[in-house]
C-alpha cells in the first residue's frame, strides 16, 4: 500500500475531512448572502462541533480612488442568546477587538454602535456588549497609491458568551479594486451591504446638540487613592437634539427601566471601579433625568487624570432610541481624599466638582463607646481567652494539644519554660501589632483590628508561614534543633522556640476573628492613649494564652491527657493537614481581593515557599559549607519567587460596589451595599433595617452567614418583617466602614446593627455570634409597631 493510500485511509485524515467539509457548509451561505470572498468570511467559536459566530469583513465600494474616503467594516451573526462584547466588556467578558489593516491606507478610530447591557449571574454580573448582528467599523482613506488593487485585512478577537464563554479569532482578507483613468466604473456596493452599513451608522450614539444637554456632578474631587464616591449625570431631553434658543417642543423620555444599570455604559477608568445604582426622572419633569453611579478607586497612585465617557442608552417616550455619547474630565490625585462621611451628590443644576454634606445617621450616646478603662481590660482578658474557642485558631491549638501530650510526662521545669515561651510569642507580638497601631495613628492613618488581613502581601505571607509550618510538621525539616546528633535532635524537635513561634502564629490567625468581647475591649484601646494601647493587646495576650498555660501547669489537668507514643507522629503529621486547609482559605481571601490570576501567583509562590523549605531540609545536617550553600539557594527561591508573583500585586480585583452587594455570594437575601443614606430612606419609608459588617477573611462572619443569615427560617423572617438587608464589606480598606465602627465601640468585624423606623437612631447591636432565634426576635421587633 502506498503512503498516499494510507494517509487517505488513516481515520486522522477522514476527522481531517470532515472538519473541513463541516466549515466548507458554514462560510457559503453567509458569504454568498454579501456576495464576498470566502477570505472574507470566518466561522468561529466552536461549542459542541457548531459555530456560534460568523464573521464577513464587508467594505462599501466596490471601487476606490486614491485620496478617496470609504468604510471598511466587521460583521458579527452572533447565534441566538449568546452575545460578544463592547470596548468596556464590564464587570466581565473581554472586550472584542477588530484591527484593520492594509499598504497606504489609512484607518480612523473603529466606531462603536451603541451596545446592550446584560444582567449576568442573576443580576450579579453587569457587562456591555451586542447579541444578534453587529457591524464594527471604520473610516478609511486610500493614500497616493498606482497599484491596481488594494488589499485589506481585518484582525478580530473576541469571546461569545451564553452560560459558557468561547473565545474566536480570526484573520479576514478582501481584495477592491482601484479605479482606472479614463474608464467609469460603477463604485457602489450592493444594496444588501449598503443597508448594513446604513444600520450600524443609524446605531451610533450622537453628540448632544448642547453643552448643557448632559452635565456632571462629583461628590469631591480630585479623587485619590482608596476614595469611594459619587457620580451624578443630569441629561435634558429638551438640549439633547435640540440648541437652547430652539422652542421646538421636546419629547420626554420613557419611564427609567426596573434595573438602573442599563440606562448608560462607561468606559473603564483606569485604577477605578463603577456601578450605576439609580436613575430616576424629576418628579415635575419626565424631560430630566439624573443617573448616579458610585465609583471606587483602589490604592494604587494613579498616572494622572482619567476621563469619564460612554453611552447614554436613553428611548423616548415613543420608544425612538437616543444613543447619547458623554465625555468629562475626571481628575485625580496620589494622595487619598476620601471625606469622613462620603458625600452625596447635590439635586439642582450640575457643575463639575460641586459637593454637598450627605444626611448620616448619627450615633447615640447609647451606641458610642463609653467602656471605663480597667472593664476594657478585663474584656480583652475574657476576650483573648474566647478567641482560642474561635475557627481562626483551631490549627494552633491542634499543635499545642500536641506538645502538651508531650510535655504532659516530663520534667515540670520543661513544662514551665514552653508555658513561658509560648505566652511571651503571643504577647511580643501583640505587642509589635500595638506598635504599628500606635505608629498608624500618630502618623495620621486610623485602623482597626484584624487591618493586616486587608493587605494581599500580609496574607500571602502567612500563606507561606502555614506552609512551612505544616511542611515541618510532615518532616521535611526541622525547627529550633542543633545538627550536633540525631539524639539531640529527637530531644530538641519540640524546644523553647519552637513554642514561641507557634504563640506569634496563634496571634496572627486569631485576628480575623473578633470573639464576643474582644471588639468592644480592642475598639477601646484603638481610641485611647498610647500605654493603654500597649496595657490593652499585652492583657489580650495574656487572656489568648490563659487556656494553654493552665492546662500545663496544673498537674490535675494533665492527668486527662494520653499518654505519648507512637500515634503521636501521625497525629502530628494530621495536624500539618489542618494548617494547610487553613492555606486554603487565606488562599480564598487573596482571590477576593486580586482575582483568579492573583489566586494562581500565590499557588506560586506557595509552591517555591515549600521547595526552598525541602531544600532547607536536605542540607540542615550536612557539612557547614553545604548547609550555607543550600540555605542560600533555598533563601534566594524564596526572595525571587516572591519578587515576580508578588512584587507587582495591585488592587485591580478589589471588590467594587458591585462586590459589596454580593459578598454573601448565592445568599437568598437581597444584601444592598452599606450606604447611610439608603440606610435613611429605608428608615423614613417605615422599613426596619439590618446591617452586616463583615469581610471575607473574618471566619466568624462566614461561619454566621452560612449557618444564621442563610438560613431559610432567618430569611423568612427577613421577608415578613419587611426587612431590608445592607452589606459593608471591609475586606479592602473602606474609611467609611471603619469610621462606622468606631462609631459602635468597636475596631473589627463582624458587627451586626438592626434598626427600628421607630428607634432610627438607636440600632439594637447584636453579639458577634449570632443565633438564630436571635436574630429572628430582633428582626420581629424591629418591625412590631408600638
Amino acid at each position: 500500500m502506498s503512503l498516499a493510500s494510507l494517509i487517505v485511509s488513516s481515520s486522522y485524515f477522514r476527522a481531517l475531512q470532515l472538519f473541513v467539509f463541516t466549515a466548507l457548509l458554514a462560510l457559503p451561505s453567509f458569504a454568498a448572502a454579501f456576495d464576498v470572498p470566502g477570505t472574507a468570511v470566518a466561522a468561529g467559536a466552536l461549542d459542541e462541533g457548531e459555530p456560534r459566530v460568523e464573521a464577513v469583513l464587508l467594505v462599501d465600494q466596490k471601487v476606490v480612488r486614491p485620496g478617496e474616503t470609504f468604510q471598511v467594516g466587521v460583521l458579527f451573526q452572533i447565534e441566538p442568546e449568546w452575545h460578544i462584547y463592547w470596548r468596556n466588556s464590564g464587570q466581565g467578558g473581554m472586550s472584542t477587538e477588530v484591527k484593520f489593516s492594509a499598504d497606504e491606507v489609512y484607518f480612523k478610530e473603529l466606531q462603536w454602535p451603541a451596545p446592550n447591557v446584560y444582567e449576568e449571574a442573576g443580576g450579579e454580573i453587569i457587562t456591555f456588549g451586542y447579541s444578534d448582528q453587529v457591524l464594527l467599523f471604520a473610516q478609511a482613506q486610500v493614500g497616493d497609491t498606482t497599484n491596481p488593487s488594494l488589499k485589506i485585512f481585518a484582525d478580530i478577537d473576541y469571546l461569545v458568551c451564553k452560560v459558557n464563554c468561547i473565545p474566536g479569532q480570526a484573520r479576514l482578507e478582501q481584495t477592491i479594486l482601484m479605479a482606472q483613468p479614463g474608464f467609469e466604473q460603477d463604485t457602489k456596493q450592493d444594496a444588501k451591504i449598503a443597508a448594513v452599513f446604513a444600520e450600524s451608522n443609524a446605531r451610533m450614539p450622537v453628540n448632544p446638540a448642547s453643552s448643557d444637554a448632559v452635565t456632571v456632578q462629583y461628590s469631591h474631587q480630585p479623587i485619590g487613592p482608596t476614595d469611594e464616591f459619587r457620580i451624578k449625570l443630569r441629561v435634558d431631553a429638551c438640549l439633547l437634539n435640540n440648541t437652547p434658543n430652539n422652542n421646538t417642543p421636546c419629547e420626554p423620555f420613557a419611564a427609567p427601566p426596573a434595573s438602573a444599570s442599563r440606562t448608560l455604559v462607561f468606559d473603564e477608568v483606569p485604577q477605578i471601579e463603577l456601578e450605576v445604582i439609580s436613575a430616576q426622572a424629576m418628579p415635575d419633569n419626565a424631560a430630566i433625568w439624573e443617573i448616579e453611579l458610585q465609583g471606587r478607586a483602589n490604592p494604587d497612585k494613579p498616572a494622572g487624570d482619567a476621563r469619564f465617557s460612554g453611552v447614554l442608552l436613553l428611548t423616548s417616550a415613543t420608544g425612538r432610541a437616543l444613543p447619547t455619547n458623554f465625555d468629562f474630565p475626571l481628575p485625580r490625585t496620589d494622595q487619598a481624599t476620601q471625606p469622613a462621611d462620603l458625600p452625596a451628590a447635590a439635586t439642582g443644576a450640575a457643575t463639575t466638582g460641586a459637593s454637598a454634606t450627605a444626611t448620616a445617621i448619627p450615633p447615640t450616646a447609647a451606641t458610642t463607646s463609653s467602656v471605663p478603662w480597667w472593664q476594657a481590660l478585663l474584656l480583652a482578658f475574657f476576650g483573648g481567652m474566647l478567641l482560642n474557642l474561635m475557627p481562626c485558631v483551631f490549627p494552633v491549638l491542634g499543635i499545642k494539644v500536641f506538645a502538651l501530650i508531650d510535655l504532659a510526662h516530663k520534667e515540670r521545669q520543661s513544662i514551665y519554660v514552653h508555658s513561658l515561651a509560648y505566652t511571651a510569642g503571643i504577647v511580643a507580638s501583640l505587642l509589635v501589632l500595638a506598635s504599628i497601631v500606635i505608629g498608624l495613628k500618630f502618623a495620621g492613618t486610623q485602623v482597626g483590628w484584624g487591618f493586616q488581613f486587608q493587605e494581599p502581601l500580609f496574607v500571602a505571607g502567612v500563606g507561606a508561614v502555614l506552609v512551612i509550618f505544616a511542611l515541618n510538621l510532615f518532616g521535611v525539616f526541622e525547627i529550633g534543633v542543633q545538627a550536633q546528633s540525631i539524639e539531640k535532635l529527637s530531644a530538641n524537635a519540640q524546644g523553647p522556640r519552637r513554642s514561641f513561634g507557634e504563640g506569634i502564629l496563634a496571634v496572627i490567625l486569631a485576628t480575623p476573628c473578633s470573639a464576643p468581647f474582644l471588639g468592644t475591649a480592642v475598639g477601646f484601646a484603638l481610641t485611647s492613649s498610647p500605654v493603654l494601647i500597649l496595657l490593652t493587646f499585652t492583657v489580650l495576650g495574656l487572656g489568648l494564652a490563659a487556656p494553654f498555660v493552665a492546662l500545663s501547669l496544673i498537674p490535675s489537668l494533665s492527668k486527662w491527657l494520653p499518654r505519648p507514643g507512637p500515634w503521636l507522629l501521625h497525629f502530628k503529621q494530621v495536624l500539618g493537614f489542618f494548617l494547610l486547609g487553613t492555606v486554603i482559605w487565606l488562599a480564598w481571601i487573596f482571590g477576593q481581593m486580586n482575582g483568579v490570576d492573583g489566586i494562581v501567583r500565590l499557588l506560586m509562590f506557595l509552591f517555591a515557599a515549600s521547595l526552598a523549605a525541602w531544600i532547607y531540609g536536605a542540607v540542615q545536617y550536612k557539612m557547614p559549607r553545604t548547609k550555607y550553600i543550600g540555605s542560600a539557594i533555598a533563601a534566594a527561591i524564596l526572595i525571587l519567587s516572591a519578587w515576580f508573583t508578588l512584587g507587582h500585586q495591585s488592587a485591580a480585583g478589589a471588590p467594587s460596589a458591585a462586590a459589596q452587594t454580593t459578598t454573601a455570594s448565592n445568599a437568598p437575601l437581597d444584601w444592598q451595599p452599606f450606604d447611610n443614606q439608603a440606610i435613611a430612606a429605608e428608615l423614613a419609608a417605615g422599613r426596619p433595617v439590618f446591617v452586616d459588617f463583615t469581610a471575607d477573611w473574618c471566619i466568624t462572619c462566614q461561619v454566621n452567614k452560612s449557618r444564621v443569615l442563610h438560613s431559610s427560617e432567618v430569611v423568612d423572617a427577613f421577608e415578613k418583617s419587611n426587612t431590608t438587608a445592607f452589606i459593608a464589606d471591609w475586606t479592602r480598606r473602606d474609611e467609611r466602614i471603619r469610621l462606622e465602627l468606631e462609631k459602635f465601640g468597636k475596631a473589627g468585624v463582624p458587627l451586626y446593627l438592626v434598626y427600628s423606623p421607630d428607634r432610627p437612631n438607636s440600632p439594637e447591636v447584636l453579639p458577634e455570634l449570632l443565633t438564630r432565634a436571635r436574630v429572628m426576635e430582633s428582626l420581629q421587633k424591629a418591625a412590631r409597631k408600638p
